[in-house]
């Protein structure tokens, strides 16, 4: 069971203050009564009114308050699991995350660029379920599909070139992994891949192929130059050339129908990324399953209402023969 608003359970402290107050009230009224009448006139009036019954409504009074102080804390059990279509797209974004995307031929640095044009893109989503892939040597799903855009960015902000520890650049890996991270069945899916193109592994191509009969569409975003910058090797202590790879990412994304994209300072491509994805495949549906438990108060409201109801169906004053 969850108490949602659990903090109220600090009004069944104002029971002892009640009680306590009725006691003495009660005291009160038997000393007043003693001042001005005899002990014996006080025994007539007890004889007027049934103890019973006024203890009787005194106590369904006070199981009324606690009834009313459940409902207002909400308690819940039991789960309820909701399921609804709703319009939009799920989106895996896979970030390479290789040691050739420290290079600063795109400033800051590419991964540095590639994370701020991804922020971007996704503070332009609205009913769509997003991913997070990071990908070197091997592939790393990061996060699943979720609308949660905030923890989407924060997430995205941790990526490093050490978040995955194998080196190199296997795009071919985090295509074959793609698949398994998208989670609704049928329909096509979208991949938004962007990397400076370097696939030492050379087989990005054959599975962009094979992921085209598996309904996922991928678009390609470049980041860096084709012109290229020196880096030095973290493992071997020398140099050597890193450049954008333009034809691979171009051919990855026209295997499966997708388009290559060059990311530029300006963020131009992100809305021509966006107004493509959605010209195409908008109308698609994705299926969402929300638990939650269920909503208890109404029943302690409804118990607190039917005390106060038996409670003034009793009387605490004694009838006499003459009036019945």
């Amino acid at each position: 069971m969850n108490l949602y608003n659990q903090h109220y359970l600090y009004l069944l402290l104002l029971l002892i203050p009640i009680i306590y107050g009725l006691l003495r009230w009660n005291q009160r009224l038997k000393s007043r009564f003693h001042s001005f009448a005899e002990d014996r006139f006080f025994a007539y009036y007890l004889g007027q009114r049934s103890q019973f019954f006024s203890a009787l409504k005194l106590s369904l009074l006070i199981l009324a308050l606690v009834a009313i102080i459940f409902a207002i804390v909400r308690p819940q059990w039991d789960f309820e699991a909701r399921e609804f279509d709703a319009a939009g797209l799920d989106i895996m974004i896979a970030v390479d995350v290789s040691k050739s995307m420290d290079a600063t031929d795109m400033s800051p640095s590419r991964l540095i660029r590639a994370k701020i044009q991804i922020a971007s893109f996704i503070d332009k989503l609205s009913t769509d379920r997003v991913g997070i892939m990071a990908f070197a040597g091997a592939a790393s799903l990061e996060c699943p599909l979720t609308d949660d855009y905030e923890s989407i960015k924060m997430i995205l902000n941790s990526l490093t070139t050490d978040t995955v520890p194998k080196p190199g650049t296997d795009i071919g890996a985090v295509l074959e992994a793609s698949q398994n991270a998208f989670m609704s069945a049928g329909g096509k899916h979208i991949l938004v891949l962007i990397s400076d193109g370097e696939d030492l592994e050379a087989d990005a191509i054959a599975t962009a192929k094979r992921l085209k009969s598996k309904g996922i569409v991928i678009y390609t975003m470049g980041v860096g130059s084709e012109t290229g910058i020196e880096i030095r090797d973290p493992f071997s202590g020398q140099t050597a050339t890193t450049k954008l790879d333009v034809r691979t990412l171009k051919e990855i994304a026209a295997a499966t129908g997708g388009e290559f994209y060059a990311v530029t300072p300006g963020q131009n491509e992100i809305r021509l990324l966006l107004d493509r994805i959605y010209a195409s495949e908008k109308s698609k549906l994705y299926s969402k399953n929300i638990s939650s438990m269920k909503e208890q108060y109404h029943i302690f409201a409804f118990i607190a209402l039917l005390i106060l109801i038996i409670e003034s169906l009793f009387h605490n004053v004694r009838r006499t023969k003459n009036e019945a």
